[in-house]
């Protein structure tokens, strides 16, 4: 399996510049001083949510204009919009404001996971239908920036939490406890096509690559399936103590499949042999890693209990030699998205919600999502 946006990742020069925090109708705690690499830039940082953010979607990123749709504990979703932040305001440190365009409660339950379906970031003549996944064991459909979600569509049946939500082209993947759910994505209302029963440990986090998802578990095994053009799934290679701990959050670029633990570790593996390629045992100085993302710049982000975001190189693990970490968090980092622009969005346990900018790589690796959402 290979991603036709791959590239080799250009290397940065040894510099670590600050970058300072714009100010905003929602004032933050000013503890920690933002610090970043020289190809990451904070826009803004503010009080986005009364809870931890749980999940956050990029759903526009173009030069004049960025939506990012976050999700909390605090039973809320949020549509931010950030003007502006186009490559030469970045170069002349214009400031840059998010607004809060909608805030919603659809179900009066805990949000957990969030997926996009429709038009991809950079598009703007169709819209984007968001779904939610949430503690009610349900999920909604929300197409921003409509002040309510879509009556209609509500996806029950879940045995649990519905933790994570994955996409690929015309098939949805959700998960409740042990169970993944499909449902095709063709009909107004999604349909519910099939179940897989894992033996044991709840699903923690799930991913797609093109013809193939991911999902990772609470016992620390790692699974995958192929998608056939019918939907039929196909059980392949799997790992059962791929980590020591939970496993949080799993993704994909160029072959490989990435995946990140509460035991510390952040590993890379072969995504269809299932072969361990590479590993960083202490990634946040040992602290439990929550969150990962791939960026445009050719590399990997990671948000972990020590409140940082930090950089790895994709394809090798490496950390950067301008530095690896982004600081801003006062809080565990818990949720990051990125964008097909170079917007990244990191949010923690107390709510607050970073904006950066990142820069671009020589040719920009696209997710799987991404260029799924690219294809439509």
């Amino acid at each position: 399996m290979s991603d036709p946006l791959a590239s080799p990742v250009t290397p940065r020069r040894a510099l670590i510049c600050k970058a300072q925090l714009t100010a905003s109708n929602n004032p933050v705690r000013p503890e920690t001083v933002a610090t970043a690499p020289p190809n990451a830039i904070l826009y803004q940082k503010l009080k986005a949510h009364s809870a931890a953010l749980t999940a956050a979607l990029i759903i526009k990123d173009t030069d004049d204009c960025k939506r990012i749709v976050t999700a909390s504990m605090d039973k809320t979703l949020a549509l931010w919009r950030l003007k502006g932040g186009s490559r030469a305001a970045d170069l002349s440190g214009a400031a840059v404001k998010a607004k809060e365009l909608v805030r919603l409660s659809p179900t009066g339950a805990p949000i957990f996971s969030l997926a996009a379906d429709g038009a991809s970031p950079g598009q703007t003549h169709r819209s984007c239908q968001v779904f939610c996944g949430n503690a009610d064991k349900k999920i909604v459909a929300w197409e921003p920036p409509d002040n309510v979600i879509q009556e209609k569509v509500v996806l029950d049946g879940h045995t649990g939490w519905v933790r994570a939500l994955a996409t690929d082209g015309r098939w949805l993947f959700s998960c409740g406890c042990n169970v993944m759910r499909q449902y095709d994505m063709t009909r107004a209302i999604p349909r519910h096509v099939r179940d897989v029963t894992l033996h044991r440990g709840d699903i923690q986090a799930l991913c797609c690559a093109p013809s193939r998802v991911f999902s990772s578990g609470a016992d620390g095994s790692i699974r995958s399936w192929s998608i056939s053009k019918k939907g039929d799934l196909s059980e392949c290679k799997a790992r059962e103590k791929a980590h020591q701990g939970r496993v949080t959050a799993v993704c994909t670029h160029g072959g490989f499949l990435y995946s990140a633990s509460w035991d510390g570790s952040l590993k890379m593996w072969d995504a269809l042999t299932m072969e361990l390629v590479q590993a960083v045992s202490n990634a946040h100085d040992g602290t439990r890693i929550h969150c990962l993302t791939i960026g445009i710049d050719g590399f990997l982000y990671t948000g972990g209990e020590d409140k940082l975001v930090r950089r790895w190189r994709l394809g090798t693990l490496e950390p950067p030699a301008e530095g690896d970490a982004l600081y801003c968090h006062n809080y565990p980092v818990r949720a990051l998205a990125s964008g097909a622009n170079g917007t990244l969005v990191s949010g923690d346990s107390m709510g607050e919600l970073a904006i950066w900018a990142t820069r671009e790589a020589q040719r920009p690796p696209k997710s799987a999502a991404q260029t799924i959402c690219d294809s439509l």
